[in-house]
């Protein structure tokens, strides 16, 4: 009888090859959540922004903006009364208008008299900056709109 040789049963609460499948489930659960998030974000980032109706002078301008941010000049100078449209030709409005497209526009009155509307907004300005940070200012507009049919009309220059 051989005295020295060592038993060879598992001690108690050791783990066993194989029976780890609880921590394969978190990993996999993360790698499946950090997946979600990635394809998530760029998709939510190009959402187009909720926009009042068009017939609302809130509408039109909202849409004026984005016209301007995206670079489509016509479509913004589409949104100006035939008055303002005949004092400056598009190219004059291309030419003097720009908008940063490191800023953002927000809503904040909309007034309406019988056929004018008169809707404040204010424009955001973002600046990115060295190792002390960026720079932000805002600009107050009141655009002056008029009823042309259903719909509204920017009346004047937005930005005099």
């Amino acid at each position: 009888m051989n005295t020295n040789a060592t038993s060879q049963q598992p001690l108690s609460g050791a783990r066993q090859p194989g029976r780890n499948w609880g921590l394969w489930a978190l990993v996999g659960g993360a790698a499946l959540l950090i997946i979600i998030a990635l394809l998530t974000i760029p998709l939510s980032a190009r959402q187009q922004p909720v926009f009042a109706p068009l017939s609302t002078p809130e509408g039109v301008v909202q849409r004026f903006f984005d016209a301007v941010y995206r670079g489509d000049y016509a479509g913004a100078y589409a949104f100006l009364s035939a008055k303002t449209q005949r004092e400056r030709s598009l190219a004059e409005f291309q030419n003097q208008i720009r908008y940063e497209r490191n800023g953002e526009m927000r809503v904040d009155r909309v007034a309406i008299h019988d056929g004018t509307a008169t809707v404040t907004v204010t424009v955001t300005r973002f600046e990115p900056g060295g190792i002390f940070g960026g720079n932000q200012w805002s600009t107050q507009y009141d655009l002056l709109l008029e009823r042309d049919g259903e719909s509204w009309r920017i009346v004047g220059w937005p930005f005099a």
